[in-house]
């Protein structure tokens, strides 16, 4: 199997090790599906999976750096 494929072919974990990926329930996961939120999943015959390169990217996509008005009042606080 070429390398190409290999790095194609996702590695689908269910909803529960999703969550906890997140740090998020299950019950979270599934309200964001019916919400239309949330990372991208699988869902085959009824069964839903989540790819966690998709995962991986959600977060990072969703990972915030704080302002430099955040950190300013950060340092005066801890004068």
């Amino acid at each position: 199997m070429s390398a190409d494929l290999q790095q194609r072919i996702p590695h689908l974990v269910n909803t529960r090790k999703a969550a906890e990926i997140l740090d998020r329930s299950p019950a979270t996961l599934k309200r964001w599906r019916y919400e239309g939120v949330g990372p991208a999943y699988v869902e085959i015959e009824g069964r839903v999976s989540y790819d966690v390169a998709v995962l991986i990217e959600y977060i990072d996509e969703n990972t915030r750096v704080p302002s430099v008005r955040a950190y300013m009042e950060e340092s005066r606080e801890a004068l």
